[in-house]
């Protein structure tokens, strides 16, 4: 294998670090969107037979530089409020080549000690930072689908009620979970992953402002026990990734204590919440959960990969997880060995990029540009009230801001409307100077943007929003021009 010389790793990390600093200081000279590519044009660039013989690695890197970057979105740029996913930050984004470079890894303690007490502080941190405990426990993950995953599995452990790890989910009644219908598609694929089920994931049904209703979560979990079933999970949502709505987090806490039931929250976006002083009040009951999902990589803008679930006790990760090999018994330490605690072995370290965020900037930072990214989601609801060519769909609770393209002067045809506001969606996406995306609503198709990513400023959301407001009016005046037999009602 050929290695390279010192001046040759320098002169590589000379321009990459330039690269780096261009896509922080310049946040928009990439499209927030990157222009469509085709499968032909990405195989002549990536794809090809496997190689046999090695590429100077001067040529490799220019090759990311100039053709990876230019198809892939960029989520630093100031227009960028599709989807939940924020800007990065310099300092960590540099020090993720070191943890690459050494592998940095929190397995045990013998070997690998720093990584192990920097996770456990990061955990204790973000804990504290929303409001569960000062002493949690957890696992940082790769974001919030493995976290959920996660809790999913540990609930599963804690309240089956016979040992599931030995003998399997078919060890006793059938286990039933219970979550919102915007509840996040990962706590529907960890059920069918654990042995649960689908069909054993209750989706209870949400109030006018996107809440789960628990009366009807009651009535289910009454029915199922009636059944000979065993409810073991509730999941509530510290702020869907639909509409950033906030379950009633207390009320639903009370039904899974009253039911001997586990009581996760799924706060992966919206728990963060919690540092403004408008919006805590509203995830109180995060104190509440066993369990909680948060992802720094999301509100706190730090670099992928940097999820994390919390737990109040470390008993219950590790009985759930723990399994050591006789080849890794001397290599564990008396103090704390992180690998106990989750599925993995081989894994980064995830928890430093964060360490070095929250150092480097402090809570109060994050508790401003959090707030700061309500006020202006509230901003961009008070320009859709004040638009005569667009309504809102429901007032913002944290972020996330839901509202649709309705021209006025004329009576538009639902499906009509519907996508309008689709091709709205994906218009904006091809332009490159802004980026939100949409959903479905009581049935209606919806554009939904998302403010949190730390580039994002009150004039960008402005010149978003005149701008989707310009691409509406020039397709539905081509769609008039056309014939479109479907726009009026």
């Amino acid at each position: 294998m050929t290695h390279l010389d010192s001046d040759q790793i320098r002169a590589l990390g000379t321009r990459v670090v330039d690269r780096i600093a261009e896509e922080f200081c310049a946040t928009n000279r990439r499209p927030v969107f990157p222009s469509p590519q085709s499968l032909q044009a990405m195989e002549e660039l990536f794809g090809g037979s496997l190689p046999m013989e090695g590429t100077d690695p001067s040529e490799l890197l220019t090759l990311v530089l100039d053709q990876l970057l230019a198809a892939a979105g960029n989520p630093n740029h100031p227009g960028s409020m599709g989807y939940v996913l924020t800007s990065s930050m310099p300092l960590p984004a540099l020090v993720e080549s070191l943890v690459a470079a050494v592998k940095l890894r929190p397995t045990t303690w013998k070997n690998q000690p720093a990584s192990c007490h920097i996770e456990t502080t990061v955990i204790r941190w973000l804990g504290e930072m929303v409001g569960l405990s000062s002493q949690a426990a957890g696992y940082m993950t790769t974001g919030g689908s493995w976290a959920n995953l996660a809790a999913v599995a540990v609930a599963r452990v804690r309240k089956a009620g016979w040992d599931i790890r030995s003998e399997g989910a078919l060890g006793g009644p059938q286990l039933v979970a219970y979550a919102s219908e915007h509840t996040h598609s990962c706590v529907q694929r960890s059920c069918e992953l654990l042995g649960i089920g689908s069909k054993w994931l209750r989706k209870i049904g949400l109030d006018s402002g996107f809440r789960l209703r628990t009366d009807l979560l009651s009535e289910a979990i009454e029915a199922d026990i009636a059944a000979g079933l065993r409810p073991f999970l509730v999941v509530g949502n510290a702020g869907t990734v639909e509409t950033g709505a906030i379950d009633p987090l207390t009320e639903i806490s009370a039904i899974a204590r009253r039911f001997g039931m586990w009581f996760h929250v799924d706060g992966a976006y919206g728990a963060f919440g919690a540092l403004s002083d408008s919006v805590r009040p509203l995830l109180s009951g995060i104190a509440l959960a066993d369990s909680l999902t948060v992802d720094p990589h999301k509100w706190l803008n730090t670099p992928f990969e940097a999820g994390c679930v919390l737990f109040r006790d470390w008993d219950d990760l590790r009985a759930t997880f723990s399994l050591v090999p006789t080849y890794l018994a001397g290599a564990m330490g008396l103090e704390h060995n992180q690998y106990e605690y989750g599925f993995e072995l081989s894994r980064t370290d995830r928890a430093l990029k964060v360490w070095l965020a929250l150092r480097q900037h402090g809570v109060r930072q994050f508790a401003e540009l959090v707030s700061s990214h309500i006020a202006l989601a509230r901003y961009l609801a008070d320009l859709v009230r004040a638009s005569d060519d667009f309504e809102l769909v429901v007032d913002p609770e944290l972020s996330i801001c839901c509202f649709r393209f309705v021209p006025g002067g004329t009576a538009w045809g639902a499906e009509y409307l519907d996508s309008l506001n689709f091709d709205i969606e994906m218009a904006l996406m091809r332009d490159g100077r802004g980026l939100v995306s949409g959903t479905v609503l009581n049935g209606r198709r919806v554009l939904r943007a998302c403010i949190a990513s730390s580039s994002v400023t009150r004039q960008s959301v402005l010149e978003t929003f005149q701008l989707l407001g310009r691409i509406g009016r020039r397709i539905n005046s081509d769609r008039s021009k056309s014939g479109d037999s479907s726009a009026a009602s």
